[in-house]
């Protein structure tokens, strides 16, 4: 459900509701009902009214994890391309579908991924900093994923390191210390399952010291985030 205060969005954007109206194809009359709760938001309109009210793709409602299934890595490239990220910018269609939260937690979810897929996990973290990361380090919880988003969220804060950002440095840290007394003990790797037994070994001792902190079997660094630098 779509709970997002409208009115105030527009407010602080300073846009007229007749602006509004224009960027979604509608009438003001109806921007005016939906600003008021005597409308709701219909499924079809939610990204369209996410792109016209400048909102970040995070106040997009959840899909529920019973759909994630339907996520392969086909629709997070696709995702990914179409909330900017550079390498997938040549996939970028229409709005953004799935909240960057959502989407984070559902790949996490996945037992393999292309790498190149995987890469754009902690620029998802970083850009969209703003998510609700209560839900999800609960969710990561529930689903046995918090290695693979501890390692992700540590890559983002590096990443936001780069770029001189300390206030996502900060807000990052502390999802960090939030996840850091729930690491598994049975090592994961970053959505390579089926990784043979060479490649595990190989990778034991090829870890990065950001994986080994997470106990996640990858090589990743963000000097391999072309992408995301």
């Amino acid at each position: 459900m779509f709970t997002f205060n409208l009115r105030n969005a527009r407010k602080q954007k300073r846009m007229t509701q007749r602006q509004v109206a224009d960027r979604m194809g509608v009438s003001q009359a109806y921007v005016s009902m939906l600003e008021g709760n005597k409308r709701r938001v219909p499924s079809r309109q939610l990204a369209k009214v996410v792109g016209a009210y400048g909102l970040s793709a995070s106040a997009l409602p959840f899909h529920g994890s019973k759909n994630w299934d339907r996520v392969d890595g086909d629709k997070v490239a696709t995702e990914l391309g179409t909330l900017g990220y550079p390498g997938f910018a040549y996939m970028r269609v229409g709005r953004p579908k799935w909240n960057p939260a959502e989407l984070l937690l559902a790949a996490l979810t996945k037992d393999d991924l292309e790498t190149r897929v995987t890469e754009g996990l902690p620029w998802l973290a970083y850009t969209h900093s703003d998510m609700d990361w209560d839900w999800v380090v609960r969710e990561a919880k529930n689903n046995n994923v918090t290695n693979r988003l501890g390692f992700v969220v540590t890559l983002a804060r590096e990443l936001a390191e780069r770029k001189g950002d300390t206030a996502t440095v900060a807000r990052l840290r502390a999802v960090e210390a939030r996840l850091q007394p729930c690491v598994l003990l049975h090592p994961r790797t970053l959505c390579r399952e089926h990784m043979t037994q060479a490649e595990r070994r190989w990778l034991s001792t090829r870890s990065t010291p950001q994986a080994r902190q997470w106990n996640v079997l990858s090589d990743l660094s963000l000097e391999h985030l072309a992408h995301a630098t």
